[in-house]
């Protein structure tokens, strides 16, 4: 596949300090932050993902907001104040003070369509905004056109653009800057799992 070794990502920012739209979903949720006694929840959820990571997440102080339904997580999105790899880049992504990244946004398959990752981002965005936050930062691979749906419904703005080219072990990587907005610093560095 293409993306093997070549890659694009948008990048895409809102002021926290912007209205936040009322975005419900189709059907009754709950949103939580996910805890160590979810874990079980989230594994049957995600059985992709390691318990390892999980935990080095959790361990990292990045948060987890599951989306609830009927008793079990259908969707979820995790969310770091703190400088935090990014798999698809193979980089670090060094944030500035009052910044957070959301990241690993996922949908059941059945449950696509119902406005929950709408939902979840309108609720990060507010509980960002109480604790002090001011700007949120997302980034979107060119080829994953549905995740720019929820983008533009929050009211994000493309700012910019990451591109990699990998070639085994080597990696070259640059940007495009869409607006007088600086772009995050990507590192070499990895401090959390891939």
């Amino acid at each position: 596949m293409f993306t093997t070794f070549y890659r694009r990502v948008v990048l895409v920012v809102r002021s926290l300090n912007d209205p936040i739209p009322d975005l419900r979903p189709s059907l009754p949720v709950t949103i939580t932050i996910l805890t160590e006694r979810d874990l079980e929840a989230y594994k049957k959820f995600r059985p992709d993902q390691s318990i390892h990571i999980i935990h080095e997440r959790l361990k990292h102080g990045d948060w987890c907001f599951a989306v609830w339904h009927e008793g079990n997580i259908v969707h979820a999105g995790w969310v770091t104040t703190k400088q935090g790899y990014v798999p698809y880049l193979h980089r670090d992504m060094i944030l500035r003070p009052g910044d957070i990244r959301l990241y690993d946004h996922y949908t059941l398959r059945a449950y696509r369509g119902c406005g929950l990752a709408n939902a979840r981002g309108a609720h990060v965005l507010r509980q960002y905004r109480e604790e002090g936050c001011r700007r949120a930062i997302g980034i979107v691979a060119i080829e994953n056109e549905a995740a720019f749906g929820p983008v533009k419904a929050l009211g994000y703005r493309s700012i910019g653009m990451f591109k990699c080219i990998r070639l085994g072990p080597w990696q070259w990587e640059w940007k495009q800057t869409w607006s007088n907005e600086p772009l995050p610093i990507l590192t070499k560095e990895k401090l959390v799992g891939e």
